[in-house]
């Protein structure tokens, strides 16, 4: 596996903020792009272009203003759906963190652990999350890698930093 094929994993709350936030700021530029537009046609604004290109700088910038209010109402839209996935995603996070709360233990994880416990610590680690990993995907199925990587991770920090 390369580098380029290592996901790092986005919960669908942040990307809903994200697409939201990108979606006002591009409406809020295309509109006020082509508000400035016709205030400079109208001569409220005192920026003039030379006669021979105006109306094709017109078009042209008109034109961008145009595309940043669409692509603002489609982030926008995306953002609705990014929330209702994240209100699923809350949920089974959830889910996942009560089950192996009341179900794992550290004392259960080192059980099934394939490693000695004279190994290193690096190679433990690994050897407890494969454990965390495996358990999870028995419990709830098939999750998306990244997702089921980033919720094992803090399942081992929360599980093992208890017990400290």
């Amino acid at each position: 596996m390369s580098n380029e094929d290592v996901k790092v994993y986005q919960d669908k709350k942040a990307k809903a903020e994200d697409f939201k936030s990108s979606a006002y700021t591009l409406f809020i530029t295309g509109v006020l792009g082509l508000a400035a537009l016709i205030l400079m046609e109208l001569g409220v604004l005192p920026i003039q272009f030379a006669a021979p290109a105006k109306y094709f700088t017109y078009a042209v910038m008109g034109g961008l203003f145009v595309v940043f209010i669409i692509i603002g109402i489609v982030s926008f839209r995306s953002s609705k759906i990014y929330e209702k996935e994240a209100e699923k995603e809350e949920n089974l996070t959830s889910k996942i963190k009560d089950w192996a709360h009341s179900s794992l233990s550290v004392e259960n994880i080192v059980e099934l652990a394939d490693c000695a416990e004279e190994s290193q610590e690096e190679a433990r680690y690994f050897a407890y999350f494969a454990v965390i990993k495996k358990k999870v995907e028995q419990k709830f199925g098939t999750l998306e890698t990244s997702y089921l990587e980033s919720i094992c991770e803090e399942l081992y920090a929360e599980i093992f930093e208890a017990d400290s």
